[in-house]
């Protein structure tokens, strides 16, 4: 009996042709995580699109902040420093079926976020250089991949724009929207 093909699990994949899935998924690797573990850093090279097929991951993007303190320590005498805090922002939670790192097929295949395990997971790991030589075969394939590709990116933007906001107004409240 033949083994399904593990990228129909996708949805980013869904209607795809048969061959197309078949040489991806051979280009593929399978890699499990514990829960803790960090898959990637925000800024780090991208070179794999990973699709989620077990487990929990949450992106986050860490918020730096430059906090200017001042020490009087005698009347004349004030010693000024700049601190930087670092506060880390969740702002979605991947589950099974859903794909991220897609920085590793977008110039300048930087990260823009940091991926966190939350449980035990599994992780398919498609390289980029793979996946672009492969559409460049079959342009068609490569069209409806990118195309859903850039509408998780759109909803990826929006819920980060719509967390960021929320943190702003949580911490300001209306008088600096």
């Amino acid at each position: 009996m033949m083994e399904t093909n593990p990228l129909s699990g996708f949805p980013m994949m869904a209607g795809m042709p048969a061959e197309t899935l078949e040489a991806i998924a051979r280009q593929a690797e399978i890699k499990a995580f514990e829960a803790g573990s960090v898959l990637f850093e925000e800024g780090d090279l991208a070179t794999d699109l990973y699709g989620l097929m077990e487990g929990e991951v949450e992106l986050s993007i860490l918020f730096r902040d430059r906090v200017l303190k001042a020490d009087v320590r005698h009347e004349e005498y004030v010693h000024k420093r700049v601190e930087i805090i670092e506060t880390e922002l969740v702002f979605e939670t991947l589950e099974p079926g859903e794909i991220f790192a897609w920085s590793a097929l977008i110039p300048p295949h930087q990260l823009t976020s940091t991926a966190r395990c939350t449980a035990s997971t599994r992780v398919m790991a498609l390289p980029a250089e793979a996946l672009t030589g492969l559409f460049e075969r079959a342009p068609q394939a490569g069209m409806v991949f990118m195309q859903r590709l850039a509408e998780v990116i759109a909803q990826r933007l929006r819920l980060r724009t719509d967390k960021l906001i929320e943190s702003w107004y949580q911490a300001f409240g209306d008088e600096r929207l």
